[in-house]
């Protein structure tokens, strides 16, 4: 069994990916909005949190 040349697998890498990327099931701008919207508050109440633990820490450090 003789094994297929560089261009060959190169070819065969490329089609594969096509058709995988033809099975993909893209968000609607509907739902991508959704998405976002909660990808920012998760991030905001995040950055509230590390922030509150941040000045109660420093209060507490402060005192040491």
């Amino acid at each position: 069994m003789e094994k297929a040349s560089v261009v060959e697998r190169t070819g065969q890498y490329f089609r594969e990916v096509r058709a995988e990327t033809r099975k993909i099931v893209w968000p609607d701008l509907r739902r991508t909005g959704v998405y976002t919207l909660v990808v920012l508050v998760t991030v905001g109440v995040l950055a509230l949190l590390i922030y509150v633990a941040d000045l109660v820490f420093g209060a507490l450090l402060s005192h040491v």
